[in-house]
């Protein structure tokens, strides 16, 4: 299909001007009078052999000037050739940010609604002169996935793209920019029947699509950009603008490392300034369940600042709970004053006491006991020996208290080695007993091993105790709690004996006291261990005993108060990665066949999206688990019976709307529903809504990535390829060969 339009249409009334040489010749003609004369006759017979000539010489004359006018008529009303015409046909591509900043207020509507109808004035200017070329919209969040593509150009073009436009909503996620580009100019590539492409880049031009933070241009859009042939390829930037100033909730989470029904906890509220001056005040409202609801001030921030807002509560019922964190009120960008968190409350915790010495009428275990296990704690403590330690489930324990034991066995050192991998807490509590070579072998390993530090020979004058000294007091288990552990460390605990805990270089171990002074020996190390997926448990190493015999610490106010902050720092941590997610992000969740039925029901807490998936058996992993004994007849061997396998549900946070707490509703055989707990919000980053400036571009961009890219305010109309097509280069050249040719004959004809 050959197209043909006029940027400047109304100038085409001009066209009959191409006359007027016409008249002129007319008129030129009448006014000459007959005027008989002697030597007229000569001249007469003279013409009448040259008449065909002159005429055809007139006429030649006569048809280059009216050409020169429609030719100039023609060149400043600038017709364009589409659709192919002269061997060109382009390909528009738009690229329409559906990223959650597009959601941000403007006026009485939105950005993304801006830039809806920004590329439809867009669509229907090429309907009008750009016929037959191809057109494509394509959202940055699926690029794989276009809304449109390649579709032909027509005489209703806008109105077919305008219908389509409205279908298209707004996501709550944070595309790739660099990516979404790559990936369409890949698509484009394979489309055989454009000469050129022109990408449209339709968006808030946010600065953190286009530099990293520490001020770089992003890699994958640099690699796109850089991948455009510049012969065939352009981008153009439209932007709709938006405000820049902006407070959101980033994070909310729980700071004690586990909920305990009836326990006081803390619930962290992260707010920061994302904008470029600093804020007014705020509030900051934390609601529970819907129902309690907790107001704070917010301080003023400064730009950048990320500030904490600590909210107390306590949950009197375990099970699952929902926490929504809003700011009041709201900013032209709602989407991230608000931020759900989903946990889950345990009944209690419980604690596992190893006791090295069990027939002691106080034993090693004692002080330890009597401060956990309190009524208000929500603490459920267990003692056993060291041979009873076998016969424990581990799993169904948080913490492990392992005191003065002489020394654990290959299976027990194995066992606490994975029960910390897994998540677990382990507190070693040194004493007389302990076989410090054989922990060493078992449990440090040169650093392999979760031991903090390796234990070397006893230390210390009974007759001659030592203060213990506070030398980490940001240490986790100071939280909070610091200046009384200072206090109290320095004038009210001595230390008569201790093992020596080595230091070799490079350990990782991180020292919280120590006796004497700052540089004495370690008195309380501790040392995360890493999981076989993630992060594992903590470790913490006393180098005292936990009773008395060689320090008075139990018989003090302190030993309460550092048994309890022992416990919240390394008692098992909920994962709260499982049940919080971003909209971006995937829920899984595996079911007991025997205990669940699959369906499972997502509904969104104060919304209207509701959804029911169905689990399916996951994937067997391992090998041999059927093989030998145990395998039901007919099985093969290396396989699992299918009633056997767990259900595995996997529901990407894609397909939910809201963003917001969801309730997980289980279905059990004995008919009693189970709740769970989940939370989608929106990526953090999406909150940073400064543009990227004028200036940054071509600081940042080589050059010849600059070539490829124009920039056009939100104000301003599409230039990047307005003059592709135009047929005004043509008609400039051919007015001037007529007039030359013109002006040539008329010489020539008036010399004869």
């Amino acid at each position: 299909m050959l197209g043909l339009a006029f940027l400047n249409p109304l100038l085409l009334w001009a066209l009959p001007l191409a006359a007027v040489p016409i008249v002129i010749h007319i008129l030129n003609r009448r006014r000459f009078k007959k005027v008989p004369w002697a030597a007229m006759d000569f001249l007469l017979k003279a013409m009448k052999r040259n008449r065909k000539r002159l005429r055809m010489e007139q006429w030649l004359v006569l048809l280059l000037r009216v050409l020169a006018v429609l030719l100039l008529v023609g060149l400043v009303s600038r017709p364009q050739l589409g659709g192919g015409l002269l061997g060109v046909r382009t390909h528009h591509v738009v690229l329409l940010d559906d990223s959650a900043s597009m959601t941000q207020r403007s006026g009485s509507t939105n950005l993304f609604e801006k830039a809806q109808d920004r590329v439809r004035l867009l669509a229907d200017d090429l309907g009008q002169r750009r016929g037959g070329d191809l057109f494509s919209i394509v959202r940055t969040s699926r690029p794989a996935k276009p809304d449109l593509w390649a579709q032909r150009i027509g005489p209703d073009f806008g109105r077919r793209a305008g219908a389509l436009l409205k279908e298209l909503t707004v996501g709550d996620m944070t595309p790739d920019l660099g990516k979404a580009l790559q990936t369409t100019v890949e698509r484009a590539a394979e489309v055989e029947d454009a000469t050129r492409v022109e990408y449209y880049v339709v968006g808030d031009r946010r600065a953190w699509d286009w530099a990293t933070p520490d001020d770089k241009p992003r890699p994958p859009l640099l690699r796109a950009l850089s991948s455009l042939d510049p012969e065939r390829e352009h981008v153009t930037v439209l932007t709709v603008g938006g405000q820049h100033h902006n407070l959101a909730v980033v994070d909310v989470r729980l700071q004690d490392r586990l909920a305990i029904a009836s326990v006081p906890v803390t619930l962290a509220v992260d707010v920061k300034n994302f904008g470029p001056d600093p804020t007014s005040l705020t509030v900051g409202a934390v609601e529970v369940d819907g129902q309690s609801r907790v107001v704070q001030t917010v301080p003023q921030l400064a730009p950048g600042e990320r500030v904490t807002v600590p909210f107390a509560h306590t949950f009197h019922q375990a099970g699952a709970h929902r926490v929504d964190a809003r700011l009041e009120p709201s900013e032209a960008f709602p989407t991230d004053d608000h931020r759900a968190l989903a946990l889950h409350v345990r009944e209690r915790s419980r604690v596992l006491l190893v006791d090295g010495q069990p027939d002691e009428d106080d034993g090693e275990v004692f002080f330890v006991q009597a401060t956990l296990d309190l009524p208000e704690s929500g603490i459920e403590t267990q003692v056993v020996s060291e041979t009873g330690f076998d016969e424990v489930n581990l799993a169904a324990f948080d913490l492990v208290w392992w005191c003065n034991v002489q020394a654990p066995t290959k299976a027990a050192a194995l066992r606490l080695e994975q029960f910390v991998a897994s998540g677990g807490g382990l507190v070693i509590a040194c004493g007389a007993l302990v076989d410090a070579p054989r922990y060493n072998e078992l449990l440090w390993r040169d650093g392999e091993g979760p031991l903090p530090l390796p234990i070397g020979e006893v230390d210390g004058d009974p007759d001659r105790p030592e203060r213990a000294v506070l030398v980490q007091p940001e240490h986790p288990i100071c939280d909070r709690v610091a200046e009384v552990f200072d206090l109290l460390l320095g004038n009210v605990v001595q230390a008569k004996r201790w093992l020596t805990l080595e230091e070799p270089a490079g350990h990782e171990a991180a020292i919280v006291a120590r006796v004497r002074d700052a540089e004495g020996p370690p008195l309380l190390a501790t040392r995360s261990v890493a999981g076989p997926g993630g992060p594992g448990g903590e470790v913490a190493l006393l180098a005292l005993t936990a009773d008395r015999f060689w320090t008075n610490l139990p018989s003090t106010d302190l030993f309460l108060v550092l048994t309890h902050q022992i416990h919240r720092y390394a008692a098992r941590r909920d994962d709260p990665s499982r049940q919080n997610l971003l909209s971006d992000g995937v829920y899984r969740l595996e079911l007991d066949p025997g205990v669940y039925r699959p369906d499972v029901t997502l509904r969104a807490l104060g919304g209207d999206d509701e959804r029911t998936y169905t689990a399916t058996e996951a994937a067997r992993s391992g090998s041999g688990a059927a093989e030998g004994a145990g395998a039901e007849p007919g099985t093969e061997p290396g396989t699992e019976p299918a009633e056997m396998r767990p259900l595995e549900l996997r529901v990407p946070m894609t397909d939910l709307r809201a963003l917001s707490a969801y309730e997980v509703e289980l279905q059990r055989h004995d008919g009693v529903p189970e709740r769970r707990m989940l939370a989608r919000n929106v990526p953090a980053d999406e909150g940073r809504l400064v543009a990227f400036g004028d200036a940054a571009f071509p600081r940042l961009y080589p050059a010849d990535v600059q070539e490829r890219v124009t920039f056009v305010r939100e104000e301003g109309g599409v230039s990047a390829a307005a003059g592709e097509g135009e047929a005004w280069p043509l008609l400039a050249a051919l007015l001037l060969v007529g007039l030359l040719a013109e002006s040539l004959l008329a010489w020539r004809f008036g010399r004869r």
